[in-house]
């Protein structure tokens, strides 16, 4: 079984890039004056229609290949609309309105915060064909604000090539028919949208490129352009390797599982070249791989076929073993190339079979729904001769097998073939959908030049550059500046100061550390200590800035333990004007004089013993400490103590007057 753990990024020649996309905070969508809001999913749409799509030409006349494929898929597409956040522009029927400048400026910027050097003085929309259905137009509009900058990721200088900025797709909320019906909810398309894009020659590792996707995020987070909530940003990742080519995994959303997306690509590029090897040693050649498919369905009378489905087959010469060759963990090349076939034609994944198959381990048999496969059913030994003589498959060679209409048969056939012919080559420039086991699956051909075309709707924009320019006194301090002066200054870790750029709380940790407080104790109070009275009903957002400083003042001073601290927090929710003094007061939290509290420490002694002979760990008799159980006294005493004190003091100063005076004992 192939083992991710093993790779070797350097050797590999690992290189990856990131696009980010990031919805905007503005008023209105981009092209129109629709507000930029999405729809609970349960909401009834107010309306209807439904589209189909076709490729067109080029700038330069040429179709785009990845275009091609979307049109092969055949897709119909039907849309909800609602009439609060949609209007004729979403359905395509009326030009676009001016684009929002409030979206252009803060393109421009965000851009300031990445340092970028070329601003463009022209806005130019292009349209860039999409027709997976998510824009009823067939195109986004988009257009590029900048070019050339930076950030710093573990003090490396990672290049930012292009910030565009584009109108967000529609959603897309199920399928139908095989896949072949999709439904849309327009509520998002058109939203404005940043993307911010990576040089991938900088970032050479699986670790750097999480903390990149890290670093941006958090850029945006500070800059205050970004929408916030669920669907308002995505990534997808570009990675490569030596020998391999560029292939785009869309969807990257959670971050814990960068790293495990990039290992198993990584497998999957390396996999595929030794494919292209393997097939070169055996002198393959793409052109014995003939377009001739044989209906097999008399072969399976014994099966219960539907009555308009068929069985048909390819022969595929000098490909046998290689099919059912791992390429990424649990999952073989054959399944690879199933995938794409399903998701271009319809054919389902449990009605393809090939010949490496006929092995009880192969790997799609190891898979839970393995007993839905038509043919793992229904293959045996004596069916696999028969269809090897009527395929005329030779020593070497493997075979397909598909169920389903005549069309869709020989259409799935032939894309089998498709893949096999460019199997020689390695790597394919795909975009693939990244899944949550770490794998990915076909989505389409990477996209080309030939997508992209100008907008003859949308007019050149000249922009005021010396308001573009003045932007750049919003720019505060980035977050790789932010780590390097915090986590040496205040000893936080970079998980630590992300979470408060997350929470929108690291201007409140600057003020409150201008106080002189810990800083660990106010980063646990504010991010640890708010949060559990947040999951516990109490309403936070009735805790004040000034309320916080007070009860830290009041730790740090030790008036009380830290423990006490979500006490008098809650008591603040219900009456933010009372003191920390009355709150001790009603909780009956008093500063304890030396003389009560060395009367405390003999009573808490006299119970840590009682508890130690009823545990029959030792004697009254024996010698009460030695150095093996010291501190465990000492930290079981002062929890006693703490307990009758009610907190008073805090846990450290009661450590020490424990330590002190068992001493002196």
């Amino acid at each position: 079984m192939l083992d991710p753990k093993e790779l070797d990024y350097q050797s590999l020649g690992f290189h990856a890039g990131l696009e980010v996309h990031h919805q905007i905070k503005t008023k209105r969508k981009l092209f129109c004056n629709c507000k930029p809001e999405m729809v609970k999913s349960t909401t009834e749409p107010d309306y209807r229609f439904e589209r189909y799509f076709r490729p067109v030409l080029g700038e330069m006349g040429d179709y785009d290949p990845g275009m091609l494929i979307e049109y092969e898929k055949g897709y119909r597409c039907i849309y909800h609309a609602f009439e609060d956040v949609d209007c004729i522009y979403e359905q395509d029927e009326m030009p676009p309105y001016w684009p929002d400048e409030e979206a252009i400026l803060k393109g421009y910027e965000l851009a300031h915060w990445f340092d970028m050097s070329a601003m463009v003085d022209e806005i130019i929309f292009a349209r860039k064909q999409y027709l997976d259905g998510s824009i009823t137009t067939g195109f986004q509009r988009t257009t590029i604000v900048a070019r050339d900058g930076y950030t710093y990721v573990n003090d490396k200088k990672m290049g930012i090539t292009n910030l565009t900025i584009e109108e967000d797709a529609a959603r897309r909320i199920k399928t139908e028919n095989y896949g072949r019906t999709v439904y849309y909810n327009l509520d998002r398309l058109g939203i404005p949208l940043v993307e911010v894009i990576t040089d991938h020659r900088d970032c050479d590792n699986p670790k750097d490129l999480l903390k990149l996707a890290e670093i941006i995020g958090l850029t945006l987070r500070l800059s205050g352009i970004g929408r916030r909530g669920i669907g308002s940003a995505r990534q997808d990742v570009n990675i490569s390797i030596a020998g391999g080519d560029r292939v785009e995994l869309k969807g990257v959303q959670d971050l814990s599982l960068f790293q495990k997306w990039c290992s198993h690509e990584c497998l999957r590029q390396d996999m595929l070249i030794k494919i292209a090897q393997m097939l070169k040693d055996r002198d393959f050649d793409i052109n014995e791989v003939e377009h001739t498919y044989f209906e097999l369905t008399d072969k399976f009378k014994a099966a219960k076929i539907p009555d308009d489905f068929i069985v048909m087959g390819i022969r595929l010469p000098k490909l046998d073993g290689i099919l059912g060759l791992e390429i990424q963990p649990k999952k073989d090349f054959i399944q690879d190339i199933f995938e794409k076939t399903a998701l271009i034609t319809g054919l389902l994944m449990k009605n393809m079979f090939s010949s490496d198959e006929m092995n009880l381990n192969s790997l799609r048999k190891q898979h839970k729904n393995a007993t839905d496969n038509f043919f793992f059913s229904n293959m045996t030994k004596e069916l696999d001769k028969e269809i090897k003589l009527a395929l005329n498959v030779k020593n070497g060679d493997a075979y397909a097998l598909v169920l389903g209409s005549q069309k869709w048969c020989i259409h799935g056939l032939k894309k089998i073939i498709e893949r096999i012919k460019i199997a020689p080559n390695g790597v394919p420039q795909e975009t693939r959908r990244a899944l949550l086991d770490g794998n990915s699956e076909f989505l389409r051909v990477i996209h080309g030049k030939d997508r992209l075309y100008p907008d003859t709707d949308t007019p050149i924009i000249d922009m005021d550059m010396d308001k573009v320019y003045a932007l750049k006194e919003k720019v505060g301090k980035r977050p790789w500046e932010i780590e390097n002066e915090y986590c040496e200054k205040y000893g936080l870790t970079f998980e630590q100061l992300k979470q408060l750029i997350r929470t929108n709380r690291l201007k409140d940790f600057e003020k409150l550390m201008e106080n002189g407080f810990n800083p660990k104790l106010v980063y646990k109070i504010l991010e640890e200590t708010l949060k559990a009275l947040q999951r516990e009903g109490i309403e936070i957002n009735k805790i004040s800035f000034e309320n916080i400083k007070e009860v830290i003042k009041g730790a740090q001073q030790e008036l009380y333990d830290n423990s006490v601290i979500p006490k008098i927090l809650k008591e603040k929710v219900k009456s933010s004007e009372k003191s920390v003094q009355q709150i001790l007061s009603d909780l009956d939290i008093i500063k304890i004089g030396e003389n009560e509290l060395e009367k405390m420490f003999t009573d808490a002694l006299d119970e840590y013993n009682k508890n130690q002979l009823k545990k029959n760990k030792i004697k009254l008799k024996e010698q009460l400490f030695v150095d093996l159980n010291k501190q465990y006294k000492i930290n079981q005493i002062t929890g006693i103590l703490m307990r009758k004190i009610k907190r008073a003091h805090s846990g450290k100063n009661m450590n020490e007057f424990v330590r002190k005076h068992l001493e002196d004992k």
